[in-house]
C-alpha cells in the first residue's frame, strides 16, 4: 500500500496540483464531489491548470435534479468549476438518462482512451465513488443501490431539504483502476477509522472498495498526519 501523509490540507493540494500541472494537454481526470477534495479545487481554481483538462464527474445521484443543492455536479461546480476564471470542460452523468446513455456519453468522450488520473475520496462505510461495500469490481461503470450509511451521511450532509436518496450512477472499479494514476484523499478525523480498516484488512478479502484497491500499484493514499496512529 501507497501512502504519503501531509502536514496540512494545503500541502496535500498543493501536491496534487503540481501533479495536474504536470499532465499532458487535453488528460482526462476523474474527480469526485463532497467536503474531501475543497482544499484541491479552490487551489487549483486559483491557476489556469484546468483551462488545458478535460474533467469527468465520478458519480451521480439517481433520479435526483441535477440543479439540486446536494446533486454531485452541484457541488462540483459550486466548490470549483464556478470559482475558475476560465472554461472548465466537465463530463457528467444525466440523473433522469438511463444507465445505458450515460455510459454511451463517457465513452464517447474518452474516445477509447482511458483517464490519466482519479481523484477519490472515501466513504464512511469504505464506498469509493457510489461503489459501495459488496459491488462487483469488475464493472466499468454500475448504477448501484445506496448503502443505508451512505443515504444517512449525504441526506444529512449536502441536501439543505427532504430528499428520497435510493440509487446512483458512478464509474466502476474497473475503470478507475485501468487510469494511469489513482490518488485517494484521505484527510478528515472522521474518515480515522476507515483509514485504519484500509491499512489493517486484507485486500484481497474485503468487499469494501477502499480496502481492495490498495493492492494496486497505481493507487496511492494522500492523507494528513492527524489519521495516523
Amino acid at each position: 500500500m501507497k501512502s504519503t501523509a501531509f502536514d496540512t490540507n494545503a500541502a496535500l493540494a498543493e501536491q496534487v496540483v503540481s501533479e495536474l500541472a504536470a499532465l499532458k494537454p487535453h488528460s482526462r481526470v476523474l474527480i469526485p464531489s463532497g467536503s474531501t477534495p475543497q482544499w484541491i479545487y479552490d487551489a487549483l481554481a486559483a491557476t489556469d491548470i484546468a483551462e488545458r483538462l478535460t474533467f469527468f464527474a465520478l458519480d451521480e445521484w439517481v433520479n435526483v435534479p441535477s440543479d439540486s443543492d446536494g446533486s454531485c455536479l452541484s457541488m462540483i461546480n459550486q466548490d470549483f468549476v464556478h470559482k475558475c476564471a476560465h472554461p472548465v470542460q466537465l463530463i457528467h452523468f444525466d440523473p433522469d438518462a438511463s444507465t445505458e446513455q450515460n455510459i454511451a456519453h463517457y465513452n464517447t468522450a474518452l474516445n477509447g482512451e482511458e483517464f490519466d488520473y482519479v481523484i477519490l475520496g472515501v466513504g464512511m462505510n469504505g464506498h469509493i465513488g457510489l461503489n459501495e461495500p459488496g459491488v462487483a469490481f469488475d464493472a466499468d461503470y454500475l448504477q448501484t443501490k445506496l448503502d443505508d450509511v451512505t443515504i444517512k451521511v449525504a441526506s444529512n450532509k449536502y441536501f439543505s431539504g427532504d430528499v428520497s436518496l435510493t440509487e446512483g450512477i458512478t464509474v466502476g472499479i474497473n475503470k478507475i483502476l485501468k487510469a494511469g494514476k489513482v490518488i485517494v484523499v484521505i484527510n478528515h478525523e472522521a474518515k480515522k477509522e476507515i483509514y485504519q480498516k484500509i491499512v489493517h484488512i486484507d485486500a484481497q478479502h474485503t468487499l469494501i472498495p477502499a480496502i481492495y484497491i490498495k493492492q494496486f500499484p497505481q493507487v496511492h493514499y494522500y492523507i494528513t498526519k492527524n489519521l495516523q496512529g
